[in-house]
């Protein structure tokens, strides 16, 4: 009874509802156990029994929705906010085990590793404190599906349609690669809502941060995108959509996901102050991305500008592709 008191405090302080707070509650219970659990056999009890059809839909993901997860990049296993010490969002041995179901690229240490598996079923497997709460509030309050007119649960751990992983990426992808259509033919999402949805109605405000010198061309693309409905299931007003696009001189442009989550209106605003505008900007990596490759502090400088498609700003990719 301490512990459900406790959790409940824990949860309200991060702003959830009491409905979300019951339904993290199976999902912090699990992840519990997971991270307890020694053998995979264990942990395939675990989720068969608290969350039944988990681990069937990444058993799904891996054999028959390839091609979303190809649309995703690299990233850490360890929160920014953790940085010091070192403490892995996901648990080394639960992360393991999921990548053993969704058989993606991940290295020995669990460190570094396929943003898409981290960031949805690891993230609902992952009970570590950041300053924003538990890292998969956004798969649990609803508040993706209230502020896009979406079914309940398309984008939770259990969605009656689809999976979470290839129901984000079909969502997500026409946003991240609007100027790469070539990468969206053939990609079409099993729930009607996402296949049908209307991407006219979406405002995106894109912060473009640029590096390019005679070797690389590194590019990260934060697109903030407001609801087009009020969210009915908390206080977050806009999507944020994050992807990298890094390539070596000579090859093609090839931007990948990194990540996808609701943000409240301050947040989206603090993207596009002025004063972190223009060139010879410091350029960081955000929301725990990684590069296959290591770039010198040195190298990290270039320009940061805004490409509001609403008021037909040119966006740089533009000029390699016809955006949609």
């Amino acid at each position: 009874m301490i512990f459900n008191a406790l959790f409940s405090l824990i949860l309200s302080i991060f702003g959830y509802s009491s409905h979300a707070q019951e339904a993290d509650k199976i999902w912090f219970d699990t992840a519990q156990k997971m991270a307890a659990a020694t053998t995979p056999e264990e942990m395939r009890t675990i989720l068969d029994e608290n969350i039944p059809g988990f681990a069937t839909n990444i058993e799904k993901d891996s054999s028959e929705n390839r091609p979303f997860l190809d649309l995703w990049g690299l990233s850490r296993n360890i929160d920014e906010s953790h940085l010091a010490d070192g403490t892995r969002t996901v648990p080394a041995n639960v992360i393991q085990y999921l990548n053993s179901l969704l058989k993606v690229n991940y290295d020995e240490n669990f460190v570094f590793g396929h943003a898409g598996l981290t960031h949805t079923y690891g993230y609902l497997m992952s009970n570590l404190q950041t300053p924003f709460g538990f890292k998969r509030a956004r798969y649990v309050a609803g508040e993706l599906e209230s502020g896009f007119g979406l079914p309940d649960a398309t984008f939770s751990g259990l969605p009656t349609q689809g999976t979470l992983l290839s129901n984000l990426t079909s969502f997500a992808a026409p946003i991240a690669f609007r100027d790469h259509p070539e990468m969206l033919l053939g990609l079409r999402s099993g729930v009607s809502e996402i296949a049908n949805f209307d991407y006219s109605l979406l405002k995106p405000t894109r912060l473009v941060e640029l590096i390019e010198n005679d070797s690389f061309t590194l590019e990260l693309r934060t697109d903030i995108v407001p609801f087009t409905q009020t969210n009915a299931k908390g206080k977050n007003v806009s999507l944020l959509v994050y992807s990298i696009d890094y390539h070596t001189k000579g090859q093609n442009s090839q931007p990948r996901l990194i990540t996808v989550f609701p943000v409240e209106k301050s947040f989206g605003d603090g993207l596009f102050l002025p004063t972190g505008l223009g060139d010879q900007q410091a350029i960081k990596l955000k929301y725990n991305a990684a590069l296959p490759i290591t770039i010198a502090p040195e190298q990290m400088i270039g320009s940061r500008k805004i490409f509001d498609e609403n008021t037909n700003s040119q966006h740089p990719s533009s000029k390699r592709k016809k955006k949609l």
